[in-house]
Formats: C-alpha cells, sequence, structure tokens
C-alpha cells in the first residue's frame, strides 16, 4: 500500500516526529489536492458540457437553467456550516488521535444533512417558482425555468447527503475517495443528458426536462455511492454507525454549531448577495443574461484551483493544529499560496490571449459571444486574487476560524459589489463590463482581508 496520504491516517503524514522540508509540504498539498482538483475540474468541465448542450436550445434555455442556480443554493446555507463546522472537529479530532469525536462529529453531520435537504428541497419544490419571478425571470425563460428547478429540488436531497459525506472523508484526508463518487456523478449527468435534450434512439426530445431529469439521476447515483463507500471503504479510519446517526448528541451539534454558525451567516450574505446582484444583470437583457451565465460558468472551472487546495488546507491546517503544531500549519499556508499563484498564472495567461476561442465554445450568437469576451478578460484580472482568497478560507476554517471569512464576504458581496453593482449597471449603463468590474472589485477586497487576518495568526488559538 502506497505511503499517499489516502492510504494512511493522514496525521501520520502531518504529524510525522520530524518538520518537513519544503519540498515535502509541497508534495503533501499536491497528494491531497490534485483528487478534488481533478474531481472540480471534471464536474465544471461536465458542467460546461451541459451549458452547452442547453445552450443550443437559444439564449432563453440558458437563462432559465442559470436563474434556478441562486434559490438552488439556499438550502447550503445551513448544509455548508454543518459540513465545515463537522469537518473542522473531525480534522482537529484525528490530529489529536480522539477517533470517537471524529467518529460521533461524523454521525451528527449526516443527521443534520438529512433533516435540512428534506426541508429546504420540499421548501423548494413547492415555493422555487414564485421565487424566480421575484429574481425577475422573464416570461420568454419562466416555464423552462420552473420545470428545471422542481427537478433540482429534488436532487437537494440526493446532492446534499453526498456533499456532506465528501465532508466527513476531506475531513479526514480521503480527497481520492470523493474525487470517484464525484467523478461517476457527473458522468452520469452528461450520459442521460444528451440523448433526453436532443432525443438519441429510442428517448424522446424532452429539451430542458431532459436536463432536469438529468441532473436528478446525477445526484442520486452519486449518493448511493457514496453511502456505499463511507459505510464500506476500508481505508477509511473512522466509520458512523447507522444506529447512531439519528440519535442527535448535543455537545457535538453545540460544537459544530459554534463553528458553523459564521459559516453559515457567510453563505447566506453570499446567496443573498448573489441573488439581489442576479437581479441587476437580468435587467440586461437576455443575451447579456445568457453571457453572464455562460461566462460564470467558466469562471467557476478556472477558480476550482483554489477550491483544491482549499480541501488540502482543511485537512493540514486542523490536524496540524490538533497534533499542537501551529508553526507548521502556518508554513502549509505559504507553501500553498505559493501554488495557487503558479496554477491561476496558468489561467490568467489562457483568458487573456484566447476570449474568443473560449467563447464560440459555448455559442456562436455574436452579442452573446461579444458580451462573454468582455466578462472573461475582466475575469482574467482577478483570477489570482479569487484563487488565494479561496485556498486561505479553507485553511482557516479547517482550524476553526470561520469570523473573517464571514467578513470578508460582507465586505466584499453586499458592500462593495451591491453599491457599485447598482452604480455601474443601472446608473452608469456599463453593460456586462460593469457587472464583471464588481467582481474584480469584490475579490481583491476580500483576498486583502483574508491575508490580513492570516498574518496576524489569531487562527492558531482558535478552540473547537
Amino acid at each position: 500500500m502506497s505511503d499517499s496520504p489516502d492510504n494512511k491516517s493522514i496525521a501520520e503524514v502531518v504529524n510525522p516526529g520530524a518538520e518537513p522540508s519544503r519540498a515535502k509540504m509541497r508534495g503533501t498539498i499536491l497528494s491531497l489536492s490534485w483528487p478534488p482538483a481533478i474531481e472540480l475540474m471534471l464536474s465544471s468541465l461536465i458542467h460546461m458540457v451541459n451549458m452547452v448542450l442547453v445552450a443550443s436550445l437559444g439564449p432563453a434555455a440558458v437563462s432559465a437553467v442559470g436563474i434556478t442556480s441562486q434559490p438552488i443554493m439556499i438550502p447550503w446555507v445551513l448544509l455548508q456550516a454543518f459540513s465545515i463546522g463537522g469537518t473542522a472537529i473531525i480534522a482537529r479530532s484525528l490530529g489529536e488521535r480522539n477517533m470517537a469525536d471524529a467518529r460521533r462529529s461524523a454521525e451528527q453531520m449526516l443527521m443534520l444533512a438529512a433533516g435540512v435537504s428534506l426541508l429546504s428541497g420540499a421548501a423548494l419544490y413547492a415555493f422555487g417558482g414564485w421565487f424566480i419571478l421575484l429574481m425577475g425571470a422573464t416570461p420568454d425563460y419562466y416555464p423552462m425555468a420552473e420545470v428545471y428547478l422542481k427537478f433540482s429540488a429534488v436532487g437537494v436531497v440526493f446532492q446534499s447527503m453526498m456533499t456532506t459525506i465528501a465532508a466527513i472523508m476531506r475531513g479526514a484526508g480521503r480527497t481520492r475517495l470523493t474525487m470517484r463518487f464525484n467523478i461517476i456523478s457527473n458522468i452520469t449527468n452528461v450520459a442521460v443528458a444528451y440523448p433526453l435534450i436532443y432525443g438519441v434512439g429510442p428517448f424522446p426530445s424532452l429539451g430542458i426536462l431532459g436536463a432536469g431529469i438529468a441532473v436528478l439521476c446525477a445526484n442520486v447515483v452519486g449518493c448511493a455511492i457514496a453511502l456505499i463507500t463511507l459505510f464500506r471503504s476500508g481505508s477509511l479510519p473512522i466509520h458512523p454507525r447507522v444506529n447512531m446517526i439519528f440519535k442527535p448528541d448535543s455537545n457535538i451539534i453545540r460544537r459544530i454549531s459554534l463553528i458553523g454558525v459564521s459559516s453559515a451567516l457567510e453563505q447566506l450574505a453570499l446567496r443573498i448577495g448573489l441573488i439581489l446582484f442576479t437581479i441587476y444583470v437580468v435587467r440586461l437583457g437576455t443575451a447579456e443574461y445568457a453571457a453572464h451565465n455562460i461566462a460564470g460558468t467558466i469562471h467557476s472551472y478556472v477558480v476550482n484551483i483554489g477550491s483544491a487546495f482549499s480541501v488540502a488546507l482543511v485537512s493540514l491546517v486542523g490536524q496540524n493544529l490538533g497534533a499542537k503544531k501551529p508553526g507548521l500549519a502556518e508554513k502549509y499556508f505559504i507553501e500553498a499560496i505559493k501554488l495557487c499563484l503558479i496554477c491561476s498564472a496558468f489561467f490568467t495567461t489562457l483568458l487573456l490571449l484566447f476570449p474568443r476561442a473560449i467563447a464560440m465554445i459555448f455559442t456562436s450568437d455574436p452579442d452573446v459571444t461579444a458580451n462573454i469576451i468582455i466578462a472573461l478578460r475582466i475575469l482574467a484580472l482577478f483570477v489570482p486574487s479569487q484563487v488565494i482568497q479561496i485556498a486561505v478560507c479553507g485553511g482557516l476554517r479547517g482550524g476553526g476560524d470561520t469570523k473573517w471569512p464571514l467578513i470578508s464576504t460582507m465586505i466584499g458581496v453586499l458592500g462593495m459589489r451591491m453599491a457599485l453593482g447598482y452604480l455601474f449597471i443601472v446608473l452608469l449603463e456599463w453593460g456586462i463590463a460593469g457587472a464583471w468590474l464588481c467582481w474584480l472589485l469584490d475579490q481583491t477586497a476580500r483576498m486583502v482581508i483574508i491575508l490580513i487576518r492570516f498574518r496576524r495568526g489569531k487562527w492558531k488559538t482558535v478552540k473547537v
């Protein structure tokens, strides 16, 4: 068996006695981050393929899928809180070699996720149509958006469980396991979407309805495989007990909540800000909003590398703090930031040199293409800042420090992006350029705030 982080207790890797060299630290970071990087890149790639499939139905279909993404993200406010709080406790407990706390945290995370997903899925199914009307959905794409949203609402239940299981495994440093079931889920999505959208062989052409069915199928398959992996994998250091999942543990729930409440408020601020910001962008028209959604899909693909390093830092920071090695945790932060800069330079270069070629992958509509090019050129300017911000926030959360990611989001999204969005989009009428300039200034401000928090070092003393 290989001595990679996925094949033995991560505490043995991050707490080997002698302090590792910089090369060894970079190797550990890359060992933990490449599986989620592939997972996220493939997920975004498949989402891009889905967007291409939907884009062939016209700008209205792209707008329909895009406007549903915001209400669907609302359940993640509480889910993210439980996941981040539980992951921090699992990572810290494994660093302390307290297996009982790690297992009990996993059990409580599953219980909380089941309750949140069932309630939120039902609410979205019943009231989601009203919500997207409130956001500004227009008659040319509202019927398609409502259909897609109902299938996505049912899928929330399965995707929530899959996301929670992934959070448990990442807290334990088992990033390869999460990669496997997420890859299968995403491949299922495309395999079902193509024949159902266009009508291949015996399948009828269902258009946007086919895309909704595909999303639901992918979530069901991914959830099933995640559950099997969680309870049957021999490489996990912790295995939840089925008979204990629905037995509340007030102490663990309190600890998860204390860590996660800031993350919940952060996600709430982010979702409210994005929903309000979407209302600004919808005012620009169907072509501009379609371009904004396509550029947003490309954006999510590009910044995934920050999320991958974030996953690595959650385990490395949490478990090194648990092992009473805050200095080593700080060094992992620094090495991860260096790797973020190297990787983001590659994507920045692509976006600056080939924006038209990238846009043409998604659409041949000249108006949509022109707007995508504008957005991508501005995106190129803030890729490094957002990648670093995402990665460092992950490390802070792994240490239980969730307050400053919340503060940075409040300032960046609810402050700068909303105020500047009104100025640039509504008053100055700068169109999609104004929308993406808001994004640039938002991400730059958040990076500065997060790096200041990191350098002050108070995250080293947060209790979980």
